[in-house]
Parts: C-alpha cells; structure tokens; sequence
C-alpha cells in the first residue's frame, strides 16, 4: 500500500480553518474530507484520527503565529513593533474566531493540547519580553519600569482582546483598547 501524496501545509491550513469555524466538537469528519481534499483513509492514515488532525492544526497555527509576529515585529523600533502585532491581532480577530482559545475551551482536560497551546503563549511572552527590553534600553520605557509585570500587561491585554472578540466584534472599541495598552506602557508611576 503506498501512501498518499498531499501538500501537509495547504492540509493543516485547511483544517485549521476549519476548526477555528465550528470548533473541534461540532467539525465533523465529512467536513474535514471536505476542507482538505483528502479521503478519509488518507486522513486517518497521516494524523491517526480527528484529534490528532486537530493537534497538528495547533502546532500548524502556533508555527504560523509565531512566524507572523516576528514578521510583524521585525525592523521596527520595539513599542511599534508590539503595536504592529496588537493591531494585527485586532484585524484579525474581527475576521474569525482564534483556534487556540477555541480549543483551549472546547477542550480544557487536554493535556497534550495545552502543552502545545502553552507554546505559543510562552513564545508570545518572550517576543513581548525582548521587545520591552529592547525600549527600555532605548529610553522608549522609562530605565525604572518593571519588564515582567509589562509583559504580563501585554499578555493579559491579548488574552482579553481575543475574548472581547468573541462576545462583540467592535473594531474601533478593540483599536482603542490597543492604544489604552500601548499607553499603559509607558505611563509613570
């Protein structure tokens, strides 16, 4: 028996894109065939079954994110940087739903899920965590400022963002709250 030839990132993307639409409980098989071209023996056969497609998605989405944010973020000075990602974010989150809290949620006695949801959180963290560094350094942050509790700051913020999201997609409201963030960054004690 030969296995299937298939592009696995146009896959994951696709199945991505479907659990971030229904959630993981309400995707159904047929619609994954559906969104991914596969049949489902060849499903079966990559990722073992539905909840191994979906681990694969979130390491898929937590490699995408990660790679977008340092995109975002690169060659520009670090308070713009972390704007870029904020409103980036915001954009993003008035167009769908986000597949980690999604499946955090869904899925919330998953071990192995949120080891692999925990990444992208501590990669988001230590993005946030140099960046900050970087505009203390710069005098962008006053010297004084306490870089951990602002990257908790920044972390609590996108936490919050993405579940505002959920409840009401105001996009002008979320863009205010990216600036009340940014602002929060640099206030004196």
């Amino acid at each position: 028996m030969r296995s299937a030839v298939f592009d696995r990132d146009h896959v994951l993307t696709r199945a991505m894109e479907a659990f971030r639409d229904k959630g993981y409980a309400k995707t159904t098989m047929q619609e994954l065939v559906a969104a991914t071209g596969l049949h489902p023996g060849s499903l079966y056969a990559a990722f073992g079954n539905k909840r191994g497609l979906l681990l694969a998605a979130v390491d898929h989405y937590v490699a995408r994110k990660s790679e977008s944010r340092a995109a975002l973020m690169a060659d520009l000075p670090p308070l713009a940087g972390i704007r870029a990602y904020l409103l980036h974010l915001v954009e993003e989150m008035t167009r769908c739903t986000c597949l980690v809290t999604r499946a955090a949620m869904e899925l919330d006695q998953d071990e192995e899920l949120h080891q692999r949801l925990a990444l992208i959180h501590r990669s988001l963290e230590d993005d946030f965590r140099q960046a900050l560094r970087a505009a203390v350094e710069q005098g962008a942050i006053p010297a004084d400022a306490n870089v951990e509790t602002l990257t908790a700051y920044l972390l609590v913020g996108v936490q919050g963002l993405v579940a505002f999201s959920q409840c009401r997609r105001d996009p002008a409201l979320s863009l205010a709250v990216v600036e009340q963030l940014l602002a929060g960054l640099t206030a004196t004690r």
